[in-house]
């Protein structure tokens, strides 16, 4: 019996994004599609799972449909002009739309888009200031071709939707999504469905897009972490791990590249007053560990080496990633969040912080009494733990892909 198609829409230079689907790998063709040529693909991971095709290959978005014969769509945003084109190609020639949660939403990021403070524009789901080292790349000629896929698949549409194209391409072309997402309040700019991590991760999206059907939302936990659903507690090791964020490389919250090596330099240094060892999981955007190669008692580790060191880790440090979840929910786990940006403070992670499972400290000198007895914060945090990851992670039960799996092979959606 031959496999059936799944067109997949986001950025799968990510391998995490493209181990969503783990669990569906053997049950569906795969086909990822998100840049205009081969010369913006960074990661060929997603060759284990199936093919990439580009918008510069294909006359429009129906044309596009034809070839590849797809019997669902899934987003990971719909945010720039060819996704929302492709989601109106879709809904016109019936076939369904998934927006596909990625991960943890920053409650700030609502704000931005009413008008608090301007985010960059982006495209393709890519900060402004990382499409602009992409851009020189990207011939003009593959460009012009993507312009035209656009162009081509608003010719094809019904007056209506044409309208529509038009309308939010001009709305889109100031303002960044979240903002046009407030502007512009249409059905046609939305999934037919929402796959959602869980009711509190779904909220950011629930107000943007104005989702109100109950039928159409279906919630599975995190595939992402599945593997550490098994993680129990095992000795603890004298050490702390930092979940690092790219703030620097995306120009975020005032962050240069020198302000981030000064903050690296002085939590070492404090780690390593109080004799622990410090541990980095860099985000997959990070490429520049270097600053690391002559510090005896810093290791940056993979995600293999993060999963074997989860059981004996006591002390979690972040600025806000979707990888805290998992460590905000062991048991065995004290979580501090940095929320003393350059620009200011901002509580990024304030969805933690509420809940009761994370501690924010605005100086890292305030690690100093932390570090001399993380036991004390522990036990403030630990009553919260349970709450927490039901809210934010649904069923923390290692079946999130299973779950994933199982609404993808529906013959009724």
């Amino acid at each position: 019996m031959s496999k059936q198609t799944i067109l997949f829409v986001g950025n799968y230079n990510r391998s995490d994004y493209i181990d969503l689907f783990s669990e569906s790998k053997n049950d569906f063709n795969f086909y990822f599609l998100e840049y205009s040529s081969s010369r913006e693909v960074r990661n060929t991971y997603f060759k284990s799972y199936g093919e990439s095709v580009f918008w510069k290959d294909y006359h429009d978005a129906f044309e596009l449909l034809e070839h590849l014969k797809p019997i669902k769509v899934l987003f990971l945003f719909i945010e720039a002009y060819n996704h929302v084109a492709l989601n109106i190609a879709c809904k016109l020639s019936q076939i369904p739309t998934f927006h596909l949660e990625h991960g943890l939403r920053a409650d700030y990021l609502y704000n931005h888009a009413h008008g608090q403070q301007p985010l960059p524009v982006t495209l393709h789901g890519l900060p402004s200031k990382l499409l602009k080292t992409l851009t020189p790349v990207i011939q003009f000629r593959v460009k012009l071709k993507t312009r035209l896929f656009l162009l081509n698949s608003i010719e094809c549409f019904p007056t209506e939707e044409a309208h529509f194209m038009k309308r939010f391409m001009a709305v889109r072309k100031r303002y960044n999504f979240l903002q046009t997402a407030a502007l512009i309040k249409s059905s046609k700019r939305q999934a037919d469905y929402y796959i959602a991590f869980s009711q509190n991760i779904l909220n950011t999206h629930q107000r943007y897009d104005n989702l109100t059907a109950s039928d159409k939302i279906f919630y599975i936990g995190i595939p992402y972490f599945d593997r550490f659903a098994s993680v129990r507690p095992a000795e603890q090791v004298r050490a702390v791990l930092l979940i690092d964020q790219p703030l620097s490389e995306h120009g975020l919250f005032g962050w240069t590249k020198e302000k981030k090596l000064n903050f690296l330099q002085n939590l070492t240094e404090i780690c390593s007053r109080y004799r622990y060892k410090l541990y980095i999981k860099s985000h997959p955007a990070q490429k520049n560990t270097s600053w690391m190669l002559n510090q005896t008692n810093v290791e940056p580790i993979d995600d293999g080496r993060l999963f074997a060191l989860a059981p004996a880790i006591p002390v979690i440090i972040g600025f806000y990633s979707t990888l805290l979840m998992p460590f905000a929910s062991f048991r065995h786990t004290t979580v501090i969040t940095y929320e003393n940006h350059p620009i200011g403070k901002i509580n990024v992670s304030k969805s933690f912080i509420d809940a009761g499972v994370a501690h924010p400290i605005y100086d890292l000198e305030e690690l100093d009494a932390i570090l001399q007895d993380p036991e004390a914060l522990h036990r403030q945090q630990l009553p919260h733990k349970a709450k927490f990851t039901e809210e934010w992670m649904y069923k923390f039960d290692g079946r999130a892909g299973e779950r994933l799996r199982d609404i993808l092979l529906r013959d009724d959606l």
